[in-house]
């Protein structure tokens, strides 16, 4: 089975009727590795999850709807991604629709 590396495409937004054009694409690493999804479709998101006022990585995977955060411990200019951790809903694992 492929795995899905999540892949970052820097570049300007696209305005209605003209396109843009887009940087080459940069695989995304944390804790120094490549973010690999191990199934194959991803979903990222770039939020503050933890409300620290700097932008984190989450990641759902259509796979088995498994929802990966990778907290950034550098800044929004520098950014430096941890490990990524599953998210819980409790002492569950928490899952998003997928399909």
């Amino acid at each position: 089975m492929a795995k899905t590396v999540i892949v970052l495409v820097a570049g300007l937004l696209m305005s209605a009727g003209a396109a843009q054009d887009l940087a080459a694409p940069v695989r995304i690493l944390a804790d120094g590795q490549p973010i690999d999804t191990d199934v194959g479709h991803a979903a990222p998101f770039v939020c503050d999850f933890d409300g620290d006022g700097v932008q984190d990585l989450l990641v759902g995977q259509f796979g088995q709807g498994s929802l990966w955060i990778y907290r950034n411990e550098g800044t929004n200019q520098t950014p430096k991604l941890a490990a990524g951790r599953k998210f819980k809903d409790g002492h569950e694992d928490g899952c998003v629709p997928y399909g």
